[in-house]
């Protein structure tokens, strides 16, 4: 008598299964784009601040801005609007690289308007430059 009753129920509902698929590729879809991903940013090494020393002002364009915003190629103030002339100049000069410093207090606002000035002047690349972090005991 109980074999009776579970020879009825030996079939896989599919509605419920397809049902609850469905639901879960809409979920999928819809958050797919929201979710951000951070995994492929990877940060600069600190033991590359060796560069600064060698950087020759006759082969590259060396960008500096500080804390406050303020720009200086070559030691001389420069505004951010003229920056896509002075890396258009520079790459006329024969300068084929440009490097940019920053100060670690400096809004990423004005790192990243420097940087689209530079590449509009024509350098594809720009490379970022940082201080070398004194050994600890």
């Amino acid at each position: 008598m109980i074999l009776h009753r579970y020879d009825k129920l030996s079939a896989i509902n599919m509605t419920n299964l397809v049902d609850v698929t469905l639901v879960l590729l809409v979920i999928f879809m819809l958050s797919a784009p929201v979710i951000q991903r951070s995994a492929d940013v990877t940060p600069p090494s600190t033991d590359q601040g060796r560069i600064i020393a060698n950087l020759d002002p006759g082969n590259a364009l060396v960008v500096e801005i500080d804390a406050f915003g303020n720009i200086n190629v070559a030691g001389n103030p420069v505004l951010m609007e003229d920056l896509s002339g002075i890396a258009d100049a520079a790459i006329s000069s024969g300068r084929g690289e440009a490097y940019l410093r920053a100060d670690r207090d400096v809004r990423y606002e004005v790192v990243a308007v420097a940087l689209g000035e530079l590449r509009r002047g024509g350098y594809e690349s720009v490379g970022l430059v940082q201080e070398e972090r004194e050994a600890e005991q």
